[in-house]
């Protein structure tokens, strides 16, 4: 008998929002987490631990899964992880991996994520598994990082310029998923969804909803990329990542991230949530209140 869907990264804001999503439809997924995060995820799903170093475990837990959701953690060769376990789905008999990729992905991109997100979706095509790529944009959820320096500065301090994102709720990007994870999968070959908010806006416009929301002005501030990654390293962000985080923030002022899609509502029936409405559930912490 089929033990269902299995989802990996389960611990992480979209992974915890799509087992809230699957419990909510019905559906007590396999969590595969690493050794010791069980408890993390034992509310809304049957916690598996697997170790990363081999595929053995994959293999084993993956046995009997009709569907995988597939999301590792910025690393910075995640690529290699996902071909591991898109090999560790193919060889437990997985009908349908649904991952979580990025806007851009492409195998021979420059951009680092990109480009490990391209060479996964490459395993996953080159090993025959059914299989959906969703593609989001900048997260809604990233605004969080930002809270020290509004609290500090009031202000948002990025190496963006004038670049205009159409940024993604994570909730969004899991109910995407859990209607997948839930469905029938695709025909041959993969299908691929690009996910992105309901509007491409500008920084200033970012500040301006948070401001909303805090009661109390917050500024944008743009920095060039040598402040913010002198910054970045003060605060102890490994080079290789203040790199990647550089690189994607050019390709936001290149214009790169300003596609409006309606795939939330295709694949949910429901309009992908605003930035100003996200803005104003973040009140709390915005104004000190809330952790």
């Amino acid at each position: 008998m089929s033990r269902g869907i299995a989802v990996l990264g389960g611990t992480g804001n979209i992974g915890r929002a799509l087992l809230r999503e699957l419990d909510g439809l019905g559906h007590r997924a396999v969590a595969l987490v690493r050794p010791g995060r069980g408890p993390a995820v034992a509310e809304y799903a049957d916690p598996v631990e697997v170790g990363t170093e081999g595929a053995d475990g994959f293999v084993r837990a993956l046995k009997g899964c009709a569907a995988l959701f597939l999301l590792t953690p910025f690393h910075p060769r995640q690529d290699l992880l996902q071909r591991r376990v898109a090999r560790a789905a193919a060889d437990a008999g997985v009908g349908h991996v649904v991952k979580v990729s990025a806007l851009g992905a492409d195998p021979a991109s420059p951009v680092l994520v990109h480009r490990q997100h391209g060479l996964a979706e490459q395993a996953l095509a080159r090993l025959g598994l059914p299989y959906t790529s969703l593609r989001p944009n900048a997260f809604m959820q990233n605004a969080a990082q930002w809270l020290p320096t509004i609290a500090s500065r009031g202000a948002v301090i990025l190496p963006a310029g004038r670049a205009r994102v159409s940024m993604v709720d994570v909730r969004d990007i899991a109910a995407a998923a859990a209607v997948l994870l839930t469905g029938p999968p695709p025909g041959e070959g993969g299908v691929v969804y690009e996910l992105t908010g309901p509007e491409a806006i500008g920084y200033a416009e970012v500040a301006a909803a948070l401001s909303a929301a805090a009661g109390r002005e917050i500024r944008y501030l743009d920095v060039p990329p040598s402040r913010a990654a002198e910054a970045m390293r003060a605060s102890g962000v490994p080079a290789w990542a203040v790199e990647a985080r550089l690189q994607l923030y050019a390709t936001y002022v290149a214009g790169e991230a300003e596609t409006v899609t309606g795939a939330v509502k295709e694949l949910t029936g429901r309009d992908a949530r605003s930035f100003a409405a996200f803005a104003a559930e973040l009140a709390p912490r915005l104004k000190g209140e809330g952790p």
